[in-house]
């Protein structure tokens, strides 16, 4: 079984487009097999985006485990002032976001690159709808990289079915952030927001 948190080189390609319509715009996404929902965009992540805009963020945003870059791409064709950069393992993912990115023109930073062995920076935002499937150990991962990465007054937005774990991942952020709340509940996704980074051990 080929995961799409994987590379998978020895799967063959099968490069395609898909169009929606998001918050009014059409929107066309680059897909190959082998990437994270590749049919049609993920409802975790549009709600995810739909809350981080009303959230009026600002500066430099994180998107940890992009996928082919729906999240990062509309975050910034929707709000140009952000500087969005992306993290994602799966080589044929970032491949379709790049091709996305290029054909839209817009300026937003993949990086090929499992996020486990390190990333740079510090950051106002991180966002990710996390790599369920992967586990609990991969997901929490994700959770300490936002406390090490963020601002002091910086949050993190996740997005988390709640029949795959939304209680047991609230509280794991309660451990690593000052504030952690619910800001939607939709079809059963839930939108996490956790602020203020704690000292970790």
């Amino acid at each position: 079984m080929t995961h799409y948190f994987k590379n998978s080189e020895n799967l063959p390609h099968n490069r395609k487009e898909i169009t929606f319509r998001f918050l009014g715009i059409n929107y066309t996404f680059n897909v190959d097999d082998g990437v994270f929902s590749k049919s049609k965009p993920d409802d975790g992540s549009l709600l995810l985006v739909e809350n981080i805009l009303m959230q009026n963020v600002q500066g430099k945003v994180l998107d940890l485990g992009s996928g082919y870059g729906l999240i990062s791409v509309l975050l910034k064709h929707q709000q140009t002032d952000l500087q969005v950069t992306a993290y994602e393992v799966n080589e044929r993912a970032v491949e379709c976001a790049l091709r996305t990115v290029q054909r839209m023109k817009l300026d937003v930073d993949f990086r090929n690159q499992d996020v486990l062995s390190g990333i740079e920076g510090e950051y106002d935002v991180v966002v990710t709808n996390p790599p369920i499937r992967a586990g609990k150990q991969v997901v929490y991962a994700f959770f300490d990289l936002a406390n090490k990465h963020l601002t002091k007054d910086g949050c993190l937005y996740v997005v988390i079915r709640r029949q795959q774990g939304a209680a047991s991942a609230f509280k794991a952020l309660q451990l690593r952030f000052e504030n952690v709340e619910r800001i939607d509940l939709h079809k059963g996704f839930e939108i996490i927001k956790a602020c203020k980074p704690l000292t970790l051990d």
